[in-house]
């Protein structure tokens, strides 16, 4: 089962990657291809929301025949949103385009408000989906990862779709009471931090799968993952608590960074960057800024390796200006590193990012948490 993953320009790609990671970590029948960005068409309506509580509510009258923060003085609130069918043609057109085969799925991920309002949805093929991308950060108090709400919405929507025949149907047996189970309605969307604490599925949910006698090759893979994404919840909340960071793993010939106990979650820095981290990461007792230059062998080989410059020149020249101390580049790109761990988890981001401890430059992560895999 091959379900294609699109995604609007205005989702990030290095978010889209992390959500792709996440759900490729459990193994099984379902197959998640990544694809190239879509650009959406202008959206036909705009919605004013009077209060942020009208904001958090679906609309539960349907019938199938950025991540931004809000404050009480941002309403009345007025923004474009993107129709129902808006969004499913765009995975038509996706399959059309690409000759997608009937039996694959399609969804699509997108920053766009929806006219509805809902995290999510299919249409009537069970085939084409949309995942809203944006505002997570609304119902988990500012403290989101949001590639496991997407993740999440992504794996429930395909059981749905497995589960029932119809849109109808799902309808049908959605809870308007939430349960903790994957057909919470969740009309409220604050509701939703409740179903992926549990990720569960209810007693009478269960019957029903029963029933419909899934392949168990699916079902254990969508288990899997709804564990997988509880467990790397429920870590991140511990790991805040008792500030404890997550193991550290660097892959492959590209020295690429992961967080194996935060969902896999990779840290994307650039050649010159993931240079100057690999060198500090290999020096438990810190580097000097003074002394940087004693290390430039290690660094230009991390440099050499990583960076898509063939040419010794501009490595050597790249380099040269990194440790010079009086151009100030070094200072950008120590910078940078700590921006991008601080917004991939802003509560533990000092554990990785390079710091400056007195005279010494160092990261000051236990090395027992970091592993190399080739």
């Amino acid at each position: 089962m091959k379900v294609h993953l699109i995604r609007s320009e205005g989702f990030p790609v290095e978010d889209f990657n992390n959500v792709v990671n996440l759900l490729k970590l459990q193994r099984g029948p379902i197959e998640f291809v990544p694809s190239v960005p879509i650009v959406l068409p202008e959206a036909e309506q705009e919605l004013t929301y009077e209060t942020f509580s009208d904001f958090t509510k679906k609309d539960s009258n349907v019938s199938f025949s950025k991540i931004s923060s809000f404050a009480a003085d941002d309403f009345p609130l007025t923004q474009p949103v993107w129709t129902w069918p808006q969004l499913f043609k765009v995975c038509t057109d996706f399959r059309l385009k690409n000759r997608i085969p009937i039996e694959d799925h399609v969804i699509l991920l997108t920053e766009k408000a929806n006219d509805k309002n809902w995290f999510g949805c299919v249409d009537a093929s069970m085939r084409n989906y949309f995942v809203h991308t944006a505002d997570w950060d609304l119902y988990f108090e500012n403290n989101a990862d949001a590639r496991f709400p997407i993740a999440y919405e992504i794996t429930v929507w395909l059981m749905r779709s497995l589960m029932y025949n119809n849109q109808q149907e799902i309808m049908d047996h959605v809870h308007r009471s939430p349960r903790g189970c994957v057909m919470d309605f969740c009309e409220d969307k604050k509701q939703i931090v409740l179903k992926m604490r549990t990720a569960d599925i209810c007693p009478s949910c269960t019957a029903h799968i029963s029933k419909r006698d899934l392949k168990k090759s699916f079902l254990k893979q969508f288990f899997a993952t709804l564990d997988g994404i509880r467990e790397n919840v429920l870590f991140r909340q511990r790991s805040v608590l008792l500030m404890e960071p997550s193991k550290l793993e660097i892959r492959g010939y590209r020295k690429d960074i992961f967080l194996t106990e935060l969902g896999d979650l990779q840290v994307n820095l650039n050649p010159k960057e993931k240079s100057l981290f690999l060198l500090y990461l290999n020096h438990t007792e810190g580097i000097k800024r003074s002394h940087l230059v004693d290390h430039i062998t290690e660094l230009r080989s991390y440099y050499a390796m990583i960076s898509s410059s063939s040419s010794n020149e501009q490595i050597n020249e790249n380099i040269l200006r990194l440790v010079d101390v009086t151009e100030g580049n070094m200072d950008q790109v120590f910078s940078r590193i700590r921006n991008k761990f601080r917004t991939g988890i802003p509560d533990l981001w000092t554990n990785y990012a390079i710091q400056s401890i007195g005279e010494t430059h160092k990261i000051v992560l236990n090395r027992e948490l970091v592993t190399y895999k080739d």
